[in-house]
């Protein structure tokens, strides 16, 4: 598959170059040249034509007044990283993510459509165009399912077909739908074999499966799951042909217990695991983006060279796309970092498509604008009548009160309880600083949910929130 097309002179300037027969656009020399190919650090010269590298050894290119040199002497340069599963609309967009990406050497992401299902297809289609102009390449995933159990004209067969057909969707999923596959949901399954049929990748998410379900993933058509939260996980899903796709990110920072879970069971990395954020909040980027995550494996004790394989080589290959991007290799998109040393991940230079991108975290380039007037989003204000007081009043049912109890920032528990009173017969929360009022707003059905929230944190006073993956709105205090 082609990441970016190349002109007809464009392609005879490559031949030439890595000939040595016309001048090299960039050299970059004394670099240690990470080879993911083999797996070794070798001292050679790296020259491009154009976007794309020309030529990977000993010899040096033929230069003239235009020829941009690189003096990389005693740093490590490696691939640009690949973020094989994002989600770029954790209080960010797919826009300003991007931008983030290319400061922090990510040049290439695979990333979620769901948050755009709200717009029209037309759209959506717009929005994936223009990103496609990014330096920063730019593939999607197309849902099977909204997650909400809402009717959605996107997630019809015509629908379906429409969105994994497009050029920029190279896989499908991430499958959350799962009572849709084992009741056999006509959709559900068209999608899952309209994927296959396209030739195309299938994303699961299955945390704690077990071996039956996921054999039944996999013949179903399910090629890579990012839910493993342990070494066992990983290496079952391996056995079944599977990808093991190992995450770091805000709710789940499993990665540091997979590396060492891994390293106990004493078994070689497999050219089938990739790295994963998996759609981190803004907290969690403050480290980083890839460059973290590549950080934290190391840090945890993966070899730093199986690391970066596993952010380069590994998810390009998965998709496809290793004769494009991936490595440092001649033909291949150049898409470069120079690193300090190598353990330190985060680029001081970033080259993408064959330019300076970014240096030392700032951007050196053009990106692109989003027209967000152009997209016709659906009003905030759904309501045919006016917020009142009274929906954030809890008042107990037969003596108990409904409470969210967060176990973690993944998994919550309800428990029934009886809680006191203020004199109005409304719940009272003054006695324990863990708790919240919750409630949820549909403004589509006119209905609302009232809870307790017990553990979202003691620091936080209030949140209000038009963003969430049902489409309701969210008020905690």
């Amino acid at each position: 598959m082609r990441v970016r097309q190349m002109t007809d002179e464009a392609f005879l300037q490559l031949i030439r170059v890595s000939r040595r027969k016309a001048p090299a656009t960039m050299w970059i020399k004394g670099a240690s040249v990470l080879n993911v190919y083999t797996k070794e650090w070798q001292q050679l010269h790296v020259y491009t034509a154009g976007e794309r590298i020309a030529y990977v050894g000993e010899q040096e290119p033929m230069v003239d007044g235009d020829t941009e040199i690189v003096d990389a002497t005693g740093q490590y340069m490696v691939p640009g990283y690949m973020e094989p599963h994002a989600h770029p609309f954790q209080w960010y967009n797919p826009y300003t993510l991007a931008d983030f990406a290319l400061q922090r050497g990510t040049t290439m992401l695979i990333s979620d459509t769901m948050m755009l299902m709200n717009l029209p297809m037309e759209q959506v289609e717009k929005l994936m165009e223009s990103l496609a102009s990014h330096p920063v390449k730019q593939f999607f995933w197309g849902r099977l399912d909204p997650q909400t159990g809402k009717d959605h004209p996107h997630f019809t067969k015509q629908g379906l077909a429409r969105m994994l057909e497009h050029p920029q969707v190279i896989q499908g999923g991430e499958l959350t739908n799962w009572q849709g596959v084992l009741g056999e949901s006509d959709e559900i399954l068209f999608g899952l074999k309209h994927t296959r049929d396209l030739g195309k990748r299938m994303e699961g998410h299955h945390p704690g499966a077990s071996a039956e379900t996921l054999n039944t993933a996999g013949a179903a058509g399910i090629t890579a799951c990012h839910e493993g939260i342990s070494a066992q996980d990983l290496l079952q899903r391996l056995r079944l042909g599977m990808y093991a796709t190992l995450r770091h990110s805000s709710i789940r920072p499993d990665l540091p217990e997979l590396v060492k879970g891994w390293l106990a069971l004493g078994l070689p990395w497999s050219p089938r695991m990739m790295l994963t954020s998996d759609g981190s909040t803004p907290p969690m980027h403050r480290h980083g983006l890839m460059d973290y995550t590549i950080k934290v494996a190391i840090e945890a004790g993966m070899p730093p060279i199986e690391a970066y394989v596993m952010a380069t080589l590994n998810p390009a290959v998965y998709y496809g796309l290793d004769a494009e991007v991936g490595g440092i290799a001649p033909g291949r998109i150049a898409d470069l970092l120079l690193l300090h040393s190598e353990d330190q991940p985060t680029p001081t230079l970033v080259i993408a498509n064959g330019q300076r991108a970014a240096s030392n975290g700032d951007i050196l380039i053009p990106t692109v604008e989003p027209i967000w007037e152009e997209c016709h989003f659906p009003p905030v204000d759904q309501l045919d009548k006016k917020v009142s007081e009274e929906w954030f009043y809890l008042r107990q049912e037969n003596g108990e009160t409904p409470i969210v109890e967060m176990l973690n920032a993944v998994i919550t528990r309800l428990r029934m309880e009886e809680l006191p009173l203020k004199e109005d017969g409304v719940v009272s929360l003054e006695h324990d600083p863990e708790l919240a009022y919750i409630v949820t707003i549909d403004p589509f059905g006119r209905r609302k949910t009232q809870a307790v929230l017990s553990g979202f944190g003691r620091h936080l006073e209030g949140l209000a929130s038009t963003y969430s993956a049902s489409g309701e709105w969210l008020v905690i205090g």
